[in-house]
């Protein structure tokens, strides 16, 4: 900015509004000394008249004077003394109110009027000595001394005259010096002015223009780089930029431009990539059209003219000689049993302007027979008329011939997929789980106590509610009490509540009817029908949404329950165990878990304890997952390492035994000799012992949950999903994870690293 001439750092506006004033300052400057110099002339004007009233005052005075001096001899030579008394008081009083007047008037005077020093004293001394000198002449001739009174005439009164007189030349003689002073200054001011009017409007002139051509230069040459620019773009240069100079509007202009420059530029390659694209996607249009037997046409109704792709050509059998322009050329291809209802169809799309669809057989010229699916649809214009017809054809012929093989061979899939959907249904359910290991290991005094209960709660038929955290094996004790239940020759059948959509649950734990609501294309049996006469485990059954909490409940208390969309009531013979690791007790506060339910299912509960409790079992549980992935891979591990032990005895297992049996499977793959160990920094996140509480399971589920969530999160860096994720980790659907961060609020981002 340093560099940038001031005008362009200036908004054109204040440019010119600067420009407009400091002309009118100039303007004002010249007018002012003009108007100074005149204010001089008036000053020497006044001057002049003050001079010029300071004469008449003293020739008034000096006039009087004389007047005073001839009468006063008159009287005294007729020696008349009434006359004399009688005249004497109105030429005191006359020649008092002229020196008075005088007097004022030298008082009045500009103060750059300089009056002669002995003017004042004079007019002072006349009228001072003039009325007794007056007293004394009429004294004299009231006593009839006459010869006194010519005396004190002419001793008294004529100097007084005489001094007058003396005035009146000095005074003659500065007012003549006044009058040429102020002549001469009158002429130096006059030709100041001559001077002044034109230098300054000259230098107004010059100052303005100069300021003009700056202002016009600041503005044109911009203006100009911008033409030039447009110029450019105008033949398709569009990396012509234009140099920016300032912050006034024309710079803003010059970036704009540059803007929609560097814009056009990536248009035009935008343009050209998507003409490139276009080409491509004809190219691939054509080569798709001739691999799917498909071709599009367009019918000008105005000119008749018919307009078709290439594939249609070939799949009509158009030949050189053919005018396939026309659309009697394709009637005459028509089936003779089908050509009178495809003009019919064809003529009712006109009229009615509507789209249609139409499936029907042609004849080539060597007697083949194809068959052709045709769709197509009117474009109007802004009248609601019809301009052409648009539409694909598509030869369906091997679509046709195949279709009744297929729709046969559908039936007979069909049966077969009734027959067997029950059985594999169940059957599917059980080989497809990802159980955590084959049997219970460990001897803990923790796990003996879940063993007894077992045993005690095994040959009953109670109901029983099984809880812990995520990964300790809830399901395989749920299993280990059906095998050793009465019922253990029928199904087990296991369902993640987490994992269904809260609107299929019902369909799926009680089956629907056909129809019961869209994509029910056929009955289908719940899992409480599957598991008839069986067990049935409902895993993560916090998570059922209300409405089937009350249906639960029903089955429950009644044994009954009814499918979706039906109004058959079905008895129910089944054991149910739930599992949880939810705090259930804090859902029914919350009002999200029904109480009569929770009773319900907490007939016998069960709470497994996490490995941080069973520490003694861990060697064992790694034993035992050694030589398992060990024979799946291949591989002779006989040797454990004993650092890798202590280690796995220090480290918290926030995912149980889920997390235990995820690291031994990775190190198994990843071991090249004949000892087992763990990376080291796998267990590296160990934690310090938590603070067990001493009260019931359902006091401290959820602060368990949250903290191992957060754990398996920090460890996958805040993702979710995929084989690093924190599903992955904690063994469990990506959706039972999500529902559960939901439920316990945890805000997953923190953990991501930046």
């Amino acid at each position: 900015m340093a560099n940038i001439p001031f005008l362009y750092r200036v908004n054109i506006h204040r440019r010119l509004t600067l420009c407009f004033i400091f002309v009118i300052v100039l303007m004002l400057v010249g007018n002012g000394v003009l108007l100074w110099q005149l204010h001089l002339i008036r000053v020497q004007v006044e001057r002049l008249n003050g001079v010029n009233e300071e004469l008449i005052e003293v020739l008034r005075v000096h006039t009087g004077l004389l007047s005073v001096y001839d009468r006063l001899g008159v009287l005294a030579r007729s020696e008349d003394s009434a006359r004399l008394l009688k005249e004497s008081a109105t030429l005191r009083k006359g020649l008092l109110d002229d020196a008075q007047r005088t007097l004022a008037t030298f008082n009045h005077l500009p103060p750059e009027m300089k009056v002669d020093q002995t003017v004042l004293p004079t007019l002072e001394s006349i009228e001072r000595t003039l009325p007794s000198h007056l007293d004394a002449i009429t004294s004299a001739a009231a006593s009839g001394e006459w010869d006194a009174v010519r005396f004190r005439i002419e001793r008294q009164v004529q100097p007084l005259e005489s001094l007058s007189s003396e005035l009146v030349k000095d005074v003659t003689r500065e007012v003549e010096e006044q009058r040429a002073r102020a002549a001469l200054n009158i002429s130096r001011a006059e030709r100041r002015i001559f001077l002044a009017v034109p230098i300054t409007g000259f230098v107004t002139l010059l100052i303005a223009a100069g300021l003009g051509v700056a202002i016009t230069r600041s503005i044109t040459e911009p203006l100009g780089r911008v033409v030039e620019g447009s110029k450019a773009l105008a033949r398709g240069e569009f990396e012509h930029q234009i140099s920016v100079i300032g912050a006034d509007e024309l710079a803003h202009l010059g970036l704009v431009f540059n803007d929609t420059a560097r814009k056009l530029r990536d248009l035009y390659e935008d343009l050209r990539g998507r003409e490139e694209k276009l080409r491509r996607s004809e190219a691939s249009l054509l080569e798709g059209q001739r691999l799917t037997h498909t071709g599009n046409w367009r019918h000008d109704i105005s000119s008749g003219k018919v307009t078709t792709s290439p594939e249609v050509h070939r799949i009509y059998g158009v030949t050189p000689d053919d005018d396939p322009t026309a659309a009697d050329f394709f009637f005459n291809r028509l089936h003779p049993e089908d050509r009178s209802f495809v003009e019919q169809k064809y003529e009712k799309a006109q009229q009615s302007k509507t789209n249609f669809e139409s499936d029907y057989r042609i004849v080539l010229p060597d007697g083949s027979i194809k068959h052709i699916h045709n769709i197509g649809h009117p474009i109007l214009n802004e009248s609601n008329v019809i301009v052409e017809l648009v539409g694909t054809a598509m030869d369906v012929t091997e679509q046709r011939l195949a279709r009744a093989d297929l729709e046969k061979a559908f039936e007979e899939i069909k049966l077969l997929k009734d027959r067997l959907h029950d059985e594999n249904l169940a059957l599917r359910e059980q080989i497809d789980q990802t159980f955590m290991f084959e049997e219970i290991v460990g001897s803990s005094p923790a796990l003996q106590i879940v063993l007894s209960s077992i045993v005690k709660v095994a040959p009953t038929d109670s109901t029983v509610l099984i809880t812990g955290e995520t990964g300790t094996g809830k399901e395989l004790i749920a299993r280990a009490i059906h095998k050793h239940s009465q019922r253990s020759g029928q199904a087990f059948i296991s369902v993640n509540c987490a994992s269904i959509p809260s609107p299929l649950i019902a369909s799926e734990l009680f089956g629907h009817e056909k129809g019961a609501f869209t994509g029910a294309a056929q009955r289908r049996q719940g899992r409480f029908e599957l598991a008839h006469s069986g067990t049935i485990f409902l895993d993560e059954v916090g998570e059922l949404p209300a409405e089937t909490q009350i249906a639960l409940l029903r089955v429950l208390q009644e044994r009954q329950f009814e499918r979706v969309g039906g109004n058959r009531t079905l008895s129910s013979d089944v054991r149910v165990i739930a599992a949880t690791n939810r705090d259930l007790t804090a859902a029914i506060a919350a009002g999200t878990f029904r109480a009569d339910l929770f009773y319900r299912l907490n007939v016998f509960p069960i709470e497994v304890p996490p490995l941080r409790k069973r520490k003694e079992d861990i060697p064992t549980l790694v034993e035992y997952f050694v030589k398992r992935y060990a024979q799946k891979a291949g591989k002779q591990i006989p040797k454990i390492d004993m650092n890798t032990l202590e280690r796995c005895q220090s480290y918290a297992w926030p995912g149980n035994i889920r997390e235990l049996q995820n690291i031994v499977e990775r190190s198994v793959i990843l071991s090249s000799g004949d000892t087992f160990w763990i990376e080291k920094a796998w267990l590296a996140n160990v934690q310090p012992p938590r603070q067990e509480s001493a009260g019931p399971l359902p006091n401290t589920l959820q602060n368990q949950e949250r903290e191992i969530i957060e754990t398996a999160l920090a460890e996958s860096k805040g993702k979710v999903a995929g084989p690093e994720g924190a599903a992955a980790k904690l063994g469990i659907p990506r959706s039972t994870l999500d529902s559960k961060i939901k439920q316990l609020k945890i805000k997953k981002h923190k953990f991501i690293s930046e």
